[in-house]
């Protein structure tokens, strides 16, 4: 069995999902961001949602100018088994936090508790600089634990290297010990959501943040990125 790192095409958007909605179809962010998808509605690529969900991503993959998807692949059956996002700003960055604006009420509430914090904090750092974004690595749990995740985060290493510009990561609690292991450092910074259950049940979580810094590049770090 070998693995190799791709550019994803558009016939794999279907397969690259598959991957992001099996590894993160229980993640609280999942669940928040959409809260009326059942599990077959995630896992489904057949399925209402996910044929709305393909039709977005192949709309926004025609107009975007700063995000690259990419993919793992099993090279003994060509299939999909990884996937990343990497938001590459080779010049300064114009994203600004945006609404959750298909959400309404107790709903909207929830998705903002847990994604505003993380927009304000990438917003205050980052605003009109240049760096790159480790968006998502998302790895089939049947793949995980087998290098596939190091393979797509060497992936964006390199366009760092090449480009001398850091790479900034938010990191879930599973992901902590890949990002350490590749050399990330942490910030100062703190970013603690809210997560809120459907119930009513509330808890806060920190979010660890990261950047990794090619060999002499720590003077392309922002004067408002402190490391701890």
């Amino acid at each position: 069995m070998g693995f190799a790192v791709l550019p994803a095409l558009v016939p794999d958007i279907s397969a690259v999902y598959d991957v992001y909605f099996a590894a993160f179809k229980h993640n609280a962010v999942t669940r928040a961001l959409f809260p009326s998808a059942t599990e077959a509605d995630l896992t489904d690529a057949k399925s209402e949602f996910r044929q709305g969900h393909t039709a977005h991503v192949s709309s926004y993959w025609s107009t975007s100018t700063s995000q690259y998807t990419l993919k793992c692949v099993d090279t003994s059956t060509n299939s999909i088994i990884g996937m990343a996002l990497w938001d590459v700003y080779i010049s300064p960055s114009d994203w600004k936090k945006a609404e959750i604006s298909w959400l309404q009420g107790k709903e909207r509430e929830r998705a903002e508790g847990l994604i505003t914090p993380l927009w304000e904090m990438r917003e205050k750092l980052w605003r009109n600089e240049k760096y790159i974004y480790c968006h998502v690595i998302a790895v089939h749990p049947y793949f995980q634990q087998k290098g596939v995740g190091e393979m797509l985060f060497r992936f964006g290493m390199g366009i760092a290297q090449q480009t001398r510009l850091p790479i900034y990561i938010e990191s879930s609690k599973e992901a902590v010990r890949l990002y350490e292991k590749m050399g990330c450092r942490r910030l100062k910074e703190r970013v603690v959501h809210t997560s809120e259950e459907p119930n009513g049940a509330k808890e806060d979580q920190e979010v660890a943040l990261f950047v990794w810094i090619s060999e002499g590049g720590d003077g392309t770090l922002p004067g408002a990125v402190k490391l701890a």
